[in-house]
């Protein structure tokens, strides 16, 4: 799989700043109202081929449609990259924050406009940022069509006026986590670790219905679009994003971080799954 390396320390504390609290960048409504009248090109990690390419176009194809798109290669990018009138999907595979305890490898989609200089071995920290996706590293394929359905109706939001700032959306994660225990929520055996090691431990301090599932059923309900929430992980070396999306809606009901140690460990801890219980 490519990866593109983002070249500035500011942009990669940027990244995870918006990641942490909402996916829009931009939240200008002319922005998206402009972005609905062209095409986005969705660019491939690797020719359309790989596994990733593959859920990637399956996740998009299913879930966005706020704009017609066409799925390219990178080639095809490189060319299209100069022109400021394009919009482009694409799939990061490491941001580079800073050095030492906080540094940050992660996976990330952004949507981006066109730069007139274009970038060099794929750096876009130039490049107009519009909304950016933690899509996280382990087992990522398969979440791809909640991420795509939540960052659609995440620019829905804009659009409409719904959702007019990072602060305005950041109220209503902080309303949105009372609820997450209205749903029976999924996870996976990865995301439990030496603090919750069964189901059964997630049972005595969490209140609502959690099930541990395989990741061939979370999948399947997934791409059902089951009415229930789904405990999505993004782990670096250093910190652990947690994140509870809505399958049927793509909602976010909560995003969080904590750093990571023996102490709390990456995946699903007390400190998240508290706030829930209130």
């Amino acid at each position: 799989m490519k990866k593109i390396v983002l070249g500035m320390l500011m942009l990669g504390l940027l990244s995870t700043s918006y990641a942490q609290y909402g996916v829009i960048v931009d939240y200008k409504k002319e922005t998206w109202k402009e972005l609905k009248k062209k095409t986005l090109y969705v660019v491939y990690d690797d020719e359309g081929t790989s596994t990733y390419d593959k859920a990637l176009k399956e996740a998009v194809t299913s879930n966005w449609n706020f704009n017609e798109v066409e799925f390219i290669n990178y080639s095809s990018y490189e060319e299209k990259q100069k022109v400021e009138t394009n919009f482009f999907l694409l799939s990061v595979n490491q941001t580079v924050s800073a050095a030492g305890r906080y540094n940050e490898s992660l996976s990330y989609m952004y949507i981006i406009r066109g730069y007139k200089k274009g970038a060099k071995k794929g750096d876009i920290s130039r490049f107009p940022q519009l909304a950016a996706v933690q899509s996280g590293s382990n087992d990522r394929e398969i979440y791809l069509p909640l991420l795509i359905k939540h960052l659609n109706k995440s620019i829905d939001e804009v659009v409409s006026g719904k959702i007019t700032s990072l602060g305005a959306n950041t109220k209503k994660l902080n309303v949105n986590k009372r609820k997450v225990k209205s749903k029976r929520l999924y996870l996976l055996e990865s995301d439990l670790n030496g603090k919750i090691k069964t189901e059964a431990d997630l049972k005595e301090g969490y209140v609502g219905e959690v099930s541990v599932i395989s990741k061939e059923e979370l999948a399947n309900k997934i791409k059902a679009g089951e009415d229930a929430h789904v405990f999505f992980c993004a782990r670096s070396s250093t910190k652990s994003y947690v994140h509870i999306y809505n399958a049927k809606t793509g909602e976010e009901y909560y995003n969080s971080f904590n750093l990571v140690s023996k102490k709390w460990p990456a995946g699903i801890i007390p400190y998240h799954f508290k706030k829930w219980n209130k």
